[in-house]
């Protein structure tokens, strides 16, 4: 291609994520891109989503290249080919699916990351591991330690694994119609609890992950979908975290009902019953579960006091 966009996104930036995208959909335009121009994401999540989603939908595509910088966007939202942006209405509600070019994932960048983005990326090889693959849980829960401070080749062993548990599911899955649908394990209640605090930094998105994985997994077991030695093991790994997650009381009773219409709107969700992705053991997730928001109440009225 001929030029190549990098438009920086600030950390204190108050611009929300269409704000972005309209900048960025400016500028293309000013500048007079073609389809042999190219946008390079250099960044977190955030960056790639909103980047590829303007790449896709500008004169139906440019070229993509994608450089993520944190562990969470290495491990999970740099592949697929998902982009999206939020709304006050909820989590990526807009958005398409679009493949970048090219994925570069340079393991140097996390040794710049605080130790609170570190967590947030674990929650997604966490949540990989959960749906797809028993034998990296336990290594996982083996070397949480190393893993966490970045230790080779802890590191580099779990990015490759988790990528790989994608990779092979969006190839056989990549519009999510069907298969695909297990990697928002944890997410439907994750995206809920985000969207309640307002996307703010109360609750990053990899902490919700975890605690969506927790809400997730505690109700598979109370319904007696989860194995009780399983839900065992997950939630005493998810109990080794809570001391790095750093999240004091998010939510109140009042705020069960505002939870509940942000899980109401989830993408998942053909009609008014909200489906859940659970799970019946560890490496073992299900898709099609629907429940009445009457009895999702019920469960995080329980569940409030630990969220």
């Amino acid at each position: 291609g001929e030029k190549i966009i990098f438009y920086n996104f600030t950390s204190n930036e108050k611009n929300k994520s269409f704000d972005r995208l309209k900048v960025i959909l400016n500028i293309l335009q000013s500048k007079n891109f073609n389809r042999n121009d190219c946008i390079v994401a250099l960044g977190g999540g955030i960056v790639g989503d909103v980047s590829s989603f303007a790449a896709s939908i500008f004169k139906r595509g440019l070229l993509f290249v994608n450089i993520p910088t944190t562990l969470l966007s290495q491990v999970d939202s740099s592949i697929g080919g998902k982009t999206g942006i939020n709304t006050k209405f909820g989590k990526n509600l807009i958005g398409s699916f679009y493949q970048p070019k090219l994925v570069i994932a340079d393991t140097t960048f996390l040794k710049t990351l605080p130790s609170r983005e570190i967590v947030c990326g674990y929650g997604e090889i966490l949540k990989h591991s959960i749906i797809k693959n028993k034998k990296l849980f336990i290594y996982l829960d083996k070397n949480l330690d190393n893993i966490l401070k970045l230790k080779s080749p802890y590191i580099e062993k779990i990015i490759y694994e988790s990528c790989l548990i994608k990779k092979r599911i969006v190839e056989k899955d990549e519009n999510e119609k069907d298969l695909r649908k297990i990697l928002n394990f944890g997410h439907t209640f994750g995206h809920a609890y985000e969207a309640t605090l307002g996307f703010t930094k109360k609750l990053n998105h990899g902490e919700a992950v975890i605690l969506g994985i927790k809400s997730a997994s505690e109700f598979s077991f109370r319904k007696k979908i989860l194995k009780p030695k399983d839900y065992l093991m997950i939630s005493n790994h998810i109990n080794k975290l809570n001391k790095l997650l750093k999240t004091k009381k998010l939510f109140k009773k009042k705020d069960i009902s505002k939870i509940i219409n942000f899980m109401r709107s989830d993408k998942k969700n053909i009609d008014k019953k909200i489906n859940l992705i659970l799970i019946k053991s560890i490496g073992n997730a299900i898709i099609k579960n629907f429940y009445t928001a009457e009895k999702i109440k019920l469960f995080i009225n329980h569940q409030i006091n630990s969220i």
